[in-house]
């Protein structure tokens, strides 16, 4: 999830909730890029789950939800990307 001006303690609040679900990786932090192509997004935050069902059960939890609703009127604007990443292999073998 990309976010555009949000308080860090609501970041930080973040991780707490992801505790609960079938997440095992949080990534977050806030935008450093030198190109400034970042269309006003200030923060990401990176979930790692370990299906889809995960994803469902994570958007479908009472907390998740609760947590949305505390967060979201502090959002100007945000973005969501779900995505089954794919390794590249360029041919260098490990």
């Amino acid at each position: 999830m990309l976010i555009q001006s949000v308080g860090e303690m609501m970041l930080l609040d973040f991780i707490y909730v992801n505790d609960f679900w079938s997440c095992y990786v949080i990534n977050r932090g806030k935008d450093v890029s030198a190109g400034n192509k970042n269309q006003g997004f200030t923060h990401v935050l990176e979930s790692t789950f370990e299906s889809m069902e995960g994803v469902a059960e994570y958007i479908a939890h009472p907390a998740h939800v609760e947590y949305a609703k505390a967060l979201l009127p502090h959002v100007e604007k945000y973005m969501v990307i779900d995505y089954k990443p794919t390794t590249l292999n360029f041919g260098l073998e490990s």
